[in-house]
């Protein structure tokens, strides 16, 4: 019984002597975890600058394997693509399975076009609000602009199953407004100056009025729309 138990010590120590060295190579994974995020992230950014120049079959062919890999990002450019005809023929359906790909990983861009096709009843089953309502809150929550100035208007008009609500419209907008989105500066500037949600201040009005402006968008028409529609291309 010693002999057994004096080898397993001396086998325990060999263990934990080499102990530093086995457990080097563990962050050999993570390591190359990290590469292929970066080499991924240069590959999309260089897409993106292809996508901008039209250079559509480029793009195509270098965001497809990353899409298929499940790449949010990469999927919402293929899903542009095909929304656009642009590198491939144009395919409602196919723009709007890359595009709920994306939304299933709570990729807020994707949720919002999403949002757009069911809207619209275009590459997907039918027009569905509840669709609409929840994937465009869930964008709006994770801090997307457009998601949160769109919901505003769903407040303003008492539309897909929200109720009516100035004061959450303007809050909604002003979340947006405060990240720079043109649209909903504008739309806040209108609210302090009407009252709209918020008491009238005509200092605030101003402050957003050209914030609104120097992104091009004035003060001009009905800055409290009926509608925000999403028009196919």
């Amino acid at each position: 019984m010693y002999t057994y138990w004096l080898v397993g010590v001396v086998a325990v120590a060999g263990m934990l002597s080499c102990w530093p060295m086995c457990s080097e190579p563990a962050a050999a994974p993570v390591q190359n975890v990290q590469t292929a995020a970066s080499s991924a992230e240069q590959t999309l950014d260089a897409a993106w600058r292809a996508y901008n120049i039209g250079q559509y079959a480029k793009v195509v062919q270098m965001v497809t394997p990353l899409a298929s890999d499940g790449n949010p990002r990469a999927q919402v450019i293929l899903a542009r693509c095909y929304e656009n005809g642009l590198g491939v023929p144009q395919d409602m359906e196919m723009a709007a399975k890359w595009l709920r790909l994306a939304a299933d990983q709570n990729y807020s861009e994707a949720q919002v076009k999403l949002a757009y096709l069911y809207e619209l009843g275009v590459g997907v089953s039918g027009r569905d609000e509840k669709a609409v309502s929840d994937l465009m809150a869930r964008a709006a929550e994770a801090g997307n602009a457009e998601a949160q100035f769109t919901l505003s208007l769903y407040y303003s008009q008492g539309r897909y199953g929200y109720p009516k609500d100035q004061s959450q419209s303007f809050a909604w907008a002003l979340r947006s407004a405060e990240q720079g989105y043109a649209q909903a500066e504008r739309y806040a500037g209108a609210c302090y100056e009407y009252g709209v949600g918020v008491e009238q201040n005509k200092e605030q009005a101003d402050l957003w009025y050209s914030r609104a402006a120097r992104q091009g968008l004035h003060k001009e028409g009905n800055i409290f729309p009926n509608s925000h529609h999403y028009t196919l291309p």
